[in-house]
């Protein structure tokens, strides 16, 4: 419940815009979420507080801007390059998490990836794609289980169509969070959270410039260690397996 207490305009602009942060962070309790939103509304109706007045400067308090690094290889073995399946994923987590991916040289760990964005998004970025990486070893190790015959040629393409699934459901999930926060102008007569998630990403632009992915064709030659690699990607904890689409996907350099 909103307080009684005398609260002027500005303060209540100040108080909807840490609401709606609170609320539009999907990866926290939903029902903490949901009050969230649910209080934010009440104060911009009560305040008739406009859109404009949530995504202003003083939003930037908001954003801690930061960036993570998550190494391809080990302090024990520092990897000299980042195979093409893993930018993929990286690739897929930044939209994932609202961040930007970079390829990054680290001297303990060689080459890796870098996130950039608000810090929270940042460091769950670094998380996930590691998650995803150890994914995809393990699922390529049971599948060499069943296809001892492998070469390095089926491991790769299992790989590489492990990665695209995994890359194209993130884009999904991505999609259909977007499409709920719109929704919400229909139903709860505002659309605050899908505009301070754009208004982040913005002004993450702002700060780190606007990420220039290239884009190109996988190759892959054996199309049933792709097919497997394919279905291993559904089986990582997601909330569903979404249908398959063509994907192209790259790292900015």
């Amino acid at each position: 419940m909103v307080s009684g207490k005398a609260v002027d305009k500005d303060q209540a602009i100040r108080k909807a815009q840490k609401l709606m942060a609170v609320a539009m962070d999907n990866r926290g309790n939903g029902n903490e979420a949901e009050r969230a939103l649910a209080q934010a509304e009440a104060l911009i109706r009560k305040f008739g507080i406009e859109q404009a007045d949530i995504v202003s400067t003083e939003a930037d308090a908001n954003f801690d801007w930061a960036n993570a690094f998550h190494g391809y290889g080990t302090p024990q073995n520092p990897a000299k390059s980042c195979p093409k399946w893993f930018q993929i994923i990286s690739t897929g987590v930044a939209t994932f998490t609202d961040t930007i991916v970079r390829m990054h040289y680290d001297e303990t760990h060689g080459y890796g990836v870098g996130f950039y964005g608000d810090r929270v998004d940042t460091l769950f970025a670094q998380w996930l794609v590691g998650y995803l990486k150890s994914s995809v070893w393990t699922a390529l190790s049971n599948a060499r289980k069943q296809y001892p015959e492998w070469s390095r040629i089926e491991a790769e393409d299992f790989r590489k169509a492990m990665a695209l699934r995994l890359s194209s459901r993130m884009r999904s999930l991505r999609q259909e969070r977007d499409v709920e926060f719109a929704a919400a102008t229909n139903s709860r007569g505002t659309g605050t959270a899908l505009v301070m998630v754009n208004d982040k990403i913005a002004k993450r632009d702002v700060e780190f410039g606007v990420p220039k992915y290239r884009s190109s064709r996988i190759g892959i030659r054996d199309r049933q260690a792709a097919h497997e690699g394919t279905l291993a990607g559904d089986q990582v904890g997601f909330a569903k397996p979404l249908s398959s689409g063509v994907v192209t996907a790259g790292i900015e350099a």
